[in-house]
């Protein structure tokens, strides 16, 4: 599994899946193993954004973005959430740095299928969300409402 997906699953799907693989994590490497860099923190960060007429590159403003960095062993995990959220950028760091080390291979045989689950019902989620606003389609140059 990509680090994206990995990364969308434990942000967008249960919370409580990314806290069980924090544990876990945390009970394998053992006390003081997990060495946080950067303490998480706030910042404001500029959203870029392509306009579509002319496809030119423009910021929107500001949003606000929690980040960590941690150590485990070698590995260095970084996780970024947006909002304020100290305890999720958190998580995902030490997630990252769990799947970057020496047992990423292994712990990533593990969690592929707990993941892919997760990955699942965020496309269900979505899909329906899709076809929700899909009900409420207008065609303007008929302005006839099309139903799905």
């Amino acid at each position: 599994m990509k680090r994206y997906e990995r990364t969308r699953a434990l942000v967008e799907g249960d919370p409580t899946l990314v806290r069980s693989l924090v544990c876990e994590v945390e009970d394998e490497a053992g006390v003081g193993a997990i060495e946080v860099l950067d303490e998480p923190r706030e910042e404001l960060v500029m959203v870029k954004v392509r306009e579509t007429a002319q496809r030119s590159l423009f910021y929107l403003g500001e949003a606000l973005m929690t980040s960590c960095r941690v150590r485990i062993g070698e590995a260095v995990g970084l996780g970024l959430v947006l909002g304020s959220d100290r305890c999720c950028a958190y998580e995902l760091a030490v997630a990252d740095a769990a799947f970057a080390g020496a047992g990423g291979p292994a712990r990533s045989a593990r969690w592929d299928a707990r993941l892919r689950e997760a990955l699942d019902r965020i496309e269900e989620r979505e899909a329906e969300e899709a076809r929700l606003v899909a009900a409420t389609k207008v065609d303007f140059s008929t302005m006839k409402v099309e139903t799905a």
